[in-house]
């Protein structure tokens, strides 16, 4: 909040200084006021909770472009505004150029004062929102986010790691939601610098033709439609990574201009003849079996062998079985906070129906359903009648209540008695009574009240 920012006023004049502060608290700042540039520091040492310095540039012993070199050296998260007078300008906009946020001149106007105070709070807010998502976004990107401690991706990890710190091009193979553009995000976040680009480019959904022009760019005029000049996904990621999803649905002849630039390291737009270069670290990705895509001819074998330098291949979820519950844990961490789910372990029989599931929508169907779950729980524990039919059909379920093999009922007095004889097993225990009978609670509620059950 702009209204809660702590200002410390740094004045050689006392007086002043003292009015300045009770200018600033009038507006609802926090602020005090200082007599000299030492002082200030030995303050700011003491309780570094200051947000905005205030300074006269014109004072003894320490003036306030040496206080303002001190601040941005030793507090660089503190923003300076400097005072001056109007013989002053000229060093007041060479302390803007070593660091203050803003000057404004004697005599200070109030509503200018004020202004300027919260310009600097929104930047400074506006920053650390920034630095915040930035930080949120490597810490998604983790290696420790592509979890598994199975032998095969402990293999994926080492590779992950090998391809950081260099430029080598990888390509990822795996099935469909395996999580291949998870891994290419992992390497270039741990790669590179925060600013570095990442750009996703999905080869299989971009028109054939239209994808020379998105990947390479074009002038003005290289065709109908280009009205105007356009730079290309390549030179958008200049600097970082072009992550080329489907790559085998790139076409034949598209194939070849790629390789060239694999080799020379410069592209050329389409309508120029001017080659551009540029640096930019390629991660391919295909769902495709490679060996069948290299004998029908998808993908030139010259430029197989360019892309993968490093190949790093996913195993589906069902051949990394012991994987899953600590992926339904992860999963779990991951979005509770985002649905205010009370949901927070799976039961053992639930678990082992999980862990037998083939799972072939692989980790994106696993997180998708765990999102569900906590969509929708009601209770810590995920129980197996939570789960949905598709995952549990075939399943080995715990044993139903039975009533005996000679007895003949209608369909309906049937459920009634077994609905009673399971009430009785579980001594009248809802929750148990709807998991035997196979049932969620809230069928359960609504069978007691048609067949008139007493509670």
């Amino acid at each position: 909040m702009l209204d809660s920012a702590n200002i410390l006023v740094v004045e050689d004049d006392a007086k002043h200084g003292a009015m300045c502060a009770r200018l600033l608290e009038r507006k609802g700042y926090s602020a005090r006021s200082m007599t000299s540039g030492r002082e200030a520091l030995a303050s700011l040492e003491r309780n570094g909770a200051v947000d905005v310095v205030l300074a006269d540039l014109q004072m003894p012993e320490m003036d306030g472009i040496q206080l303002l070199s001190e601040v941005k050296s030793r507090f660089p998260h503190v923003e300076f505004i400097v005072m001056t007078g109007y013989g002053t300008v000229k060093t007041a906009v060479e302390a803007m150029q070593l660091g203050a946020a803003h000057y404004i001149q004697k005599p200070l106007d109030q509503d200018e004062l004020n202004i300027l105070i919260q310009r600097v709070m929104e930047k400074r807010n506006l920053e650390e929102k920034v630095d915040r998502l930035r930080a949120e976004l490597q810490g998604k990107y983790r290696f420790e986010n592509v979890v598994g401690r199975s032998p095969i991706m402990q293999t994926v990890l080492d590779k992950m790691t090998a391809a950081c710190g260099n430029r080598a091009t990888v390509l990822i193979t795996g099935e469909s939601g395996t999580g291949k553009e998870m891994v290419a995000r992992g390497i270039h976040y741990n790669s590179f610098k925060d600013d570095a680009p990442f750009v996703p480019v999905n080869c299989g959904a971009l028109p054939k033709d239209l994808i020379e022009s998105e990947l390479f760019g074009y002038k003005r005029g290289a065709f109908t439609g280009a009205s105007g000049d356009s730079e290309g996904l390549f030179l958008a990621a200049n600097g970082g990574t072009i992550f080329l999803d489907e790559v085998m649905e790139m076409p034949p002849e598209l194939q070849v201009k790629l390789m060239r630039v694999l080799q020379e390291r410069k592209i050329r737009h389409l309508g120029d003849t001017r080659e551009i270069p540029i640096n930019v670290r390629v991660i391919a990705a295909t769902n495709k079996p490679i060996q069948e895509s290299l004998e029908a001819g998808t993908i030139r074998k010259d430029l197989y062998y360019r892309l993968s330098v490093i190949t790093i291949h996913l195993p589906p979820l069902r051949d990394r079985a012991e994987d899953t519950p600590l992926l339904i844990e992860h999963f779990l961490r991951k979005h509770q906070a985002e649905y205010s789910s009370p949901v927070s372990a799976v039961e053992p029989s639930a678990l082992e129906v999980l862990c037998k599931y083939p799972w072939p929508g692989n980790v994106r169907e696993l997180e998708n359903l765990v999102e569900m779950l906590l969509a929708y729980g009601k209770s810590p524990l995920i129980r197996i009648t939570d789960l949905p039919e598709r995952i549990t059909e075939g399943a080995a379920l715990p044993k139903k209540a039975t009533i005996g093999d000679d007895d003949v009922f209608t369909l309906k007095e049937a459920e009634r008695k077994l609905i009673v004889n399971a009430l009785a097993k579980t001594k009248g225990n809802k929750s148990h009574a709807a998991q035997m009978l196979g049932i969620s609670r809230k069928s359960l509620y609504k069978k007691l009240v048609d067949y008139n059950i007493q509670e």
